[in-house]
């Protein structure tokens, strides 16, 4: 089985609570030297929906997932600190997300473009349906 995806939780508890689930599941999957778990695209909705989601639930009873692009993250997370909006870091398949609670509203944030100090970047959300 190709272990292509990765999920990995920056705060360090965090991610050993999703290894502990995952270990007692039947899921195939792997931890790296960094503690990066690869499993299968075929594992994809199982390892996301009910172990990665149990965790997040955790940290946030409603929660979203916000993404942008990587000359982007610095911005965000200067915004959130300095809002004192909490969050937390994930690292999905070599990409840095932000896990932040589902009342936030980061399409109203005044944010300024680290390139031309003109507009906002592009942004994409995914929200629990929990």
């Amino acid at each position: 089985m190709d272990l292509r995806d990765s999920f990995r939780f920056l705060n360090n508890d965090l991610n050993k609570e999703l290894i502990g689930l995952l270990k007692k599941s039947k899921v195939k999957h792997s931890v790296d030297a960094h503690d990066i778990i690869h499993y299968s695209a075929n594992e994809d909705d199982v390892v996301e929906n009910d172990f990665i989601c149990a965790v997040r639930d955790r940290v946030f009873s409603s929660w979203q997932v916000l993404t942008c692009p990587r000359d982007w993250i610095a911005v965000y997370k200067d915004y959130m600190s300095r809002h004192s909006i909490p969050f937390s870091e994930e690292i999905s398949n070599g990409e840095l997300w932000f896990l932040i609670p589902g009342d936030c509203q980061p399409h109203l944030w005044d944010l300024v473009d680290p390139a031309n100090k003109k507009k906002k970047p592009p942004m994409r959300q995914k929200q629990n349906s929990r």
